[in-house]
């Protein structure tokens, strides 16, 4: 996949991305949407994007952080014009975290034992299948939007139980994606306007975490495959 060049540039990218995702989390994250709250927003995967092109990452890593950047950007108006926007900016997210997880898992070679993966990748399907039966009723013509996104995240999440073991922070990030997705698809569709005092902090924390890991992870597996 290509030899990864992580210097000085990189790291301070990275902690400006750091910076910002804390910073919007701790501060912004229960202010009124401005412009100013959603560049913060965004400039946390915005700046990892660029710290990703300077150590020359692979193009679907890289792709898919600035389709979350993007999203970052949309769904921080809170606003019904640019949901679908947002959704379909971490749709392709999704897409492409499929296809680099897929290469990883071809290129490798890796053999360890297939059942525990088949657990995995099972209860993810089934847990999505039912969280979006219980969402159905309430989504209207925002289905159009939701259901493809649901079926991309899931496969996000069925493609990353393929990992090698060694990439187990990008397994987690999956994990926690998939958590932070349906707190937050709850939240708009599911649940009180009162609850967001709860489940707001929950979904970027998660979202964060999740971002931060499955980068670490996918970097630690290209960085092994040399």
């Amino acid at each position: 996949m290509g030899e990864l060049s992580i210097g000085p540039i990189f790291w301070a990218l990275a902690a400006l991305g750091g910076a910002a995702g804390v910073a919007y989390g701790i501060y912004f994250l229960r202010r009124p949407p401005s412009l100013v709250r959603a560049l913060v927003k965004t400039l946390f995967m915005g700046a990892t994007a660029a710290a990703l092109m300077s150590a020359h990452a692979p193009f679907p890593l890289v792709f898919a952080i600035i389709c979350s950047a993007l999203g970052d950007f949309f769904l921080a108006f809170k606003s019904k014009w640019t949901l679908p926007l947002g959704i379909a900016a971490f749709l392709l997210a999704q897409l492409a975290y499929v296809l680099i997880f897929t290469a990883i898992w071809f290129f490798s070679g890796d053999n360890s034992p297939l059942t525990p993966r088949y657990i995995a990748m099972g209860a993810v399907i089934v847990t999505a299948i039912v969280f979006l039966v219980w969402m159905a009723p309430k989504l209207g013509w925002m289905a159009l939007a939701v259901v493809p996104y649901a079926l991309a995240i899931t496969g996000m999440g069925v493609a990353a139980m393929w990992l090698p073991w060694a990439g187990w922070p990008a397994i987690v990030g999956a994990l926690l994606f998939l958590s932070s997705d349906f707190v937050l698809a709850a939240e708009l569709f599911r649940l009180p306007p009162d609850a967001r005092q709860i489940t707001a902090p929950v979904v970027w924390w998660t979202y964060a975490a999740a971002q931060a890991l499955i980068v670490w992870g996918v970097i630690d597996l290209i960085k092994a495959e040399g």
